[in-house]
């Protein structure tokens, strides 16, 4: 990952070209908060040049993707996991705060840990190493009570 010209983060190469148009504008979250809408509507259009050209294969089509970036990615993924919280009828739905306040002190054990939520109860848990990812998933399913 490189930092673009204004200091944002750019994860990808093929847009290290691009120029990054923020709009040099304070937003303050006091009182109101955004809609959803709202939040995706300080968007910057990419120019389809600087995407991958995608192309045919067989009866799908399939973008090529630089190998570099590829095993960088598979990389990144290494320490990671995907889990889903399933609720028994009846339980009231846990918050991704509450999620976290219950696993820490069952991965108390562990380095720093991340758990980020991907939607309808499934989350992904980036861990600090390969040997905390093995033993998060060592410990198998957890039942988490509801209190």
């Amino acid at each position: 990952m490189a930092e673009g010209s204004a200091g944002f983060l750019i994860p990808w190469t093929c847009l290290m070209d691009r120029k990054v148009c923020p709009d040099n504008k304070v937003y303050s979250m006091s009182g109101q908060r955004k809609t959803f809408a709202q939040a995706l509507g300080n968007t910057c259009d990419i120019p389809l040049s600087q995407l991958p050209t995608p192309c045919i294969k067989g009866d799908m089509i399939a973008v090529r993707i630089d190998e570099a970036d590829y095993l960088a990615g598979l990389e990144d993924c290494k320490t990671h996991l995907h889990g889903r919280v399933i609720l028994s009828k009846g339980d009231k739905p846990l918050t991704h705060l509450d999620l976290t306040k219950k696993l820490q002190p069952v991965w108390k054990a562990l380095g720093p840990w991340k758990a980020i939520p991907l939607g309808k109860g499934f989350y992904e848990f980036e861990f600090a190493s390969i040997e905390d990812m093995r033993w998060a998933l060592g410990m198998g399913s957890l039942k988490l009570s509801p209190h």
